[in-house]
């Protein structure tokens, strides 16, 4: 696959969270965030959000699925703020 390819699929995949979160700060402490989503805002890569959660800084995802998990928005606000999130 071409650099400009990977580039193109990447500014894709970035998109669709980057218009998602445009209101971020009116959505509720309720409301769930995907992996993506997370990583768009905190500017960290998946593997460093999963450091995060077994180190604490951010709290435990909710499984909402077999293979699918979510983060609270409020937990993700107060990682973003720099607390501790020793999970719910």
């Amino acid at each position: 696959m071409s650099d400009v390819l990977k580039e193109t699929i990447m500014a894709i995949k970035l998109s669709k969270p980057a218009n998602r979160l445009c209101n971020f700060d009116e959505l509720p402490d309720s409301a769930l965030l995907s992996t993506t989503e997370v990583s768009y805002l905190s500017g960290r890569s998946r593997t460093s959000i999963w450091r995060d959660v077994r180190r604490g800084s951010l709290a435990e995802s909710v499984r909402i699925g077999p293979q699918a998990v979510r983060w609270r928005v409020g937990d993700v606000r107060q990682f973003l703020n720099g607390g501790c999130n020793n999970g719910h």
